[in-house]
């Protein structure tokens, strides 16, 4: 079993955990996730980084409908929505800086993730 690696700084795990995702090899298949649950990002530790006890889950996830999104989960002891938001931004502010009316879909799991998901490219292409 693979652990989950382990940085100092929100900023130190973003680095490389973007740097990760966001190349097009590494993207998911939402129609393959659904059908292989250990392709989910959740359980897989590529996706994974942790802070000292903040864990961080991201991915680029590609529906059947080729729509691309930006997919971010925090979870941590006593974590808010409020207070991910914050990492959210920390965690985005070197590659992909939030900007005002940026909009963002938040869902909280029955596990206690924290998820964060928007449209990372523009609707496809139609003939």
């Amino acid at each position: 079993m693979l652990s989950i690696q382990e940085h100092a700084t929100v900023d130190e795990a973003s680095s490389e955990l973007l740097d990760f995702v966001l190349k097009p090899y590494n993207w998911l298949s939402l129609p393959r996730t659904g059908m292989d649950p250990a392709a989910w990002p959740g359980q897989n530790t590529l996706y994974q980084r942790r802070v000292g006890s903040l864990r961080i889950c991201a991915s680029v996830d590609v529906a059947a409908t080729l729509d691309v999104f930006l997919h971010i989960a925090f979870r941590a002891p006593g974590l808010t929505p409020v207070k991910a938001a914050d990492y959210l931004e920390n965690f985005l502010k070197q590659r992909l800086p939030l900007t005002p009316n940026s909009e963002w879909q938040v869902e909280v799991d029955e596990r206690r993730w924290i998820h964060f998901s928007r449209r990372y490219a523009g609707p496809h292409l139609k003939a």
